[in-house]
């Protein structure tokens, strides 16, 4: 479209009788993509597995169950935006119109959380009373606040970071000629930790309008500029990230970066950094992300094969991410290896190069080689739609192939809509509660992604078999499944330090797309998708069944699903290892494993027994699969979360315990000291039987603790 007929177009579009009208692109723009020569995905851009569109409209003013509440504010940035303007937008985003310490708000705020970007009357309705409240909104470069106003006493009712608002609606009178003094009126701000809120106000003209253009900039920044990835400054002056590391961390690199050593947790399986007669540590094929650009630097390879071919296999996988190792059994030999899907296409094209990989593979398993096991964790029908895009599967001689049915980040998302819809509606009327659960299948994909990861430990475990991990282009559900397998299998990922080691593994280093599938700064949700959540998901699932087996508690998880969207820490941010490298991300940002390494005791399990090293197989059937309630519940007006008195009482646990047995170490120290000897015998001394006596007792209370903390 050239310039003068897009000018036309919209100068037709101000002529529109909605004067709330923002007139910008579309939220979610369905594109059928074409393969490339790196290989296609599931099917991008709001295209599912099995063809079907997802049709979006910018145009539809949903109902609201509020009543009699509105909204006004100010703001200006209206249809699609110069190059210079979208500069003008972004440096107008961090101008400041006040300062929080002339505030006097009721609140302990961040470091680096100074300045007001926004501040207007306005008034808020809460679920417990029929009257709105009144009062200020006040938006930071962190968060977004209601505090009231007098006659009701001064206190903060909202409280959300703006990274954690998913979307913002108008609702009721979307054209003048319908607005009425009974209807709903104002703005609905709807969250990815499922809270949604409504504001209101006055019905004067553009107020709304205004209100929807400033907010639309300080929270979706790169809905008017493209977010730019070769730029750190301005990438991260975009996100609080950036101020808080300059406030709290000046100088140097803060604990959490440092945590995850690549060669370290690879020597650590038992693979040899030189000379390793069946896996390579190579820290040379990929040192400047040329082979596979969102593959970590350092790779483990198959020893016996030539790198040269490397390139040559690359280009038949998608997105040029080949095989390589996850995971290692010293005992047995056996691997989890993980990818992304071949590019057979409908020719059914084949690779001898990538033949020869995998037969490597296998053999490095000197137990149980000759046929590896490929999981393709796709249902089949939607592998097979990926092949009219140039993907595809594996038709090998020497290889076992399995699909399972995990659904792609479309279907995934949707669930997750419908989720989030039955715990509102929950909060209103709670008759179709199970029904609308039911209806959401979000307990059935957990179910799903949890049978296969199952599968791949019972394959690598109990049949010692190589397996091989890939869906379509191996940063979504291939991470789901290498992860959850890897924490069944090693002891180590569930240590509290080895679980946020093996999120930095399996999910940070090896790619998984961050930036686009959490959403961060842009109300486009074509690229959405809980992936990630639903792995926390699985690990809560594992929590319950195992209770004794992991040294971190469900604080844990749900702090760094908090993370995941506050935009508060870097380690989320960012799509791959080469953009983080490139983007400097541990200089410009805090690390979000530097708060819980600082202050461990919160996350520790006291009933976390460190010999609980067996490999853990969960009970997958339905009625072992419960919702995470303390985290999806959690804003339900009368849910009553168990997390803080958990909190409590693990940590008067875990006192108690240190109390105990330092008492008796103590005095089996002082018993040990003076060995008496009478008649050839060694004689039990006093302060053995002292030590004895203690420790019976000591076990005794700790019982009684425990029998207190269930109650």
């Amino acid at each position: 479209m050239s310039r003068d007929v897009h000018r036309d177009s919209m100068k037709k579009l101000s002529h529109s009788n909605s004067d709330d009208d923002l007139r910008r692109r579309p939220t979610v723009i369905t594109v059928n993509s074409k393969p490339t020569s790196h290989g296609a995905e599931d099917i991008s851009y709001g295209v599912r597995d099995d063809g079907s569109s997802i049709s979006s409209s910018n145009e539809y003013v949903p109902s609201s169950s509020y009543l009699n509440s509105s909204a006004a504010l100010t703001g200006t940035t209206r249809g699609y935006l110069s190059d210079r303007q979208h500069v003008m937008a972004m440096s107008e985003q961090q101008t400041s119109i006040a300062h929080t310490y002339d505030l006097s708000l009721p609140i302990k705020l961040f470091p680096g959380e100074e300045d007001v970007k926004l501040k207007e009357d306005i008034t808020y309705r809460a679920h417990n009373r029929p009257a709105p409240y009144r009062g200020e909104l006040i938006v930071t470069k962190y968060r977004l606040m209601f505090v009231t106003k007098p006659p009701d006493s001064i206190q903060v009712l909202v409280d959300v970071p703006l990274g954690m608002i998913s979307q913002i609606e108008k609702i009721g009178g979307q054209t003048r000629s319908n607005i009425n003094d009974g209807a709903a009126y104002g703005i609905e701000i709807n969250c990815k930790d499922l809270r949604h809120f409504f504001f209101g106000n006055a019905k004067e003209q553009n107020q709304r309008r205004n209100l929807l253009d400033q907010l639309t900039r300080l929270v979706f920044p790169f809905s008017i500029s493209k977010a730019d990835h070769t730029n750190p400054f301005q990438f991260f002056n975009s996100f609080f990230a950036l101020d808080y590391k300059r406030k709290f961390c000046i100088n140097g690199l803060d604990e959490g970066w440092t945590l995850y050593n690549k060669m370290k947790d690879y020597t650590r399986m038992g693979i040899q950094q030189n000379s390793d007669p069946h896996w390579t540590i190579n820290a040379e094929i990929n040192k400047t992300y040329a082979l596979c650009d969102t593959y970590p630097d350092i790779i483990v390879l198959p020893s016996s094969f030539d790198s040269t071919r490397l390139q040559r296999v690359a280009d038949f996988r998608s997105r040029n991410r080949i095989p390589v190792l996850s995971w290692y059994s010293r005992e047995t030999y056996a691997t989890i290896t993980r990818s992304s899907q071949p590019l057979t296409g409908l020719a059914n094209r084949t690779c001898d190069d990538d033949i020869e990989l995998l037969r490597k593979i296998a053999d490095a398993n000197v137990n149980q080689g000759f046929k590896l096991v490929i999981l393709d964790a796709r249902p089949k029908v939607n592998a097979m739609a990926n092949m009219a895009n140039g993907g595809g599967y594996e038709d090998y001689p020497n290889c076992e192939l399995e699909f399972h049915n995990i659904q792609n980040i479309h279907v995934m998302r949707e669930s997750l809509r419908k989720l989030h819809a039955a715990v509102r509606n929950a909060a209103h009327e709670d008759k179709t509660w199970f029904s609308d659960l039911e209806n959401s299948n979000w307990l059935f994909h957990i179910r799903a992604i949890l049978t296969a990861a199952i599968r791949l430990v019972s394959l690598v475990h109990n049949d010692k078999r190589s397996v091989l991990v890939h869906c379509s282009d191996g940063w979504d559900r291939t991470a789901q499944l290498t992860s959850l397998a890897m924490l069944m299998l090693d002891a180590h990922y569930r240590t509290l330090n080895g679980y946020m080691i093996l999120i930095e593994k399996e999910w940070i280093s090896f790619g998984h797309k961050f930036f686009l599938r959490i959403g961060h700064g842009d109300k486009s949700d074509s690229e959405r998708s809980p992936v990630f959540l639903q792995f926390l998901d699985c690990t809560f699932q594992l929590l319950q069944q195992f209770p004794s087996a992991f040294e971190f508690n469900e604080k844990l998880l749900i702090t760094i699903a908090d993370n995941l969207y506050s935009c508060q820490y870097g380690t989320f941010l960012l799509n791959s290892d080469k953009i983080r490298t490139e983007m400097k991300v541990s200089e410009h940002t805090m690390s979000a494993w530097t708060p819980i390494l600082r202050e461990r005791a919160l996350y520790l399990n006291p009933f976390y027994t460190e010999r609980s090293d067996n490999v853990l197989i969960p009970n997958n059937s339905s009625r072992h699969i419960k919702l995470w309630k303390n985290y999806y519940c959690r804003y339900m007006p009368g849910y009553r979360s168990t997390l803080d008195v958990l909190t409590q009482r693990y940590t008067t646990l875990l006192n108690l315990r240190k109390k105990f047995t330092d008492e008796i170490n103590h005095i089996r120290q002082d018993g040990d000291q003076q060995p008496r000897l009478l008649s050839g015998a060694l004689y039990q001394s006093p302060m053995t039987t002292i030590s004895t006596n203690i420790s019976a007792q000591s076990k005794s209370n700790v019982t009684q603790a425990a029998a207190t903390f269930m109650t």
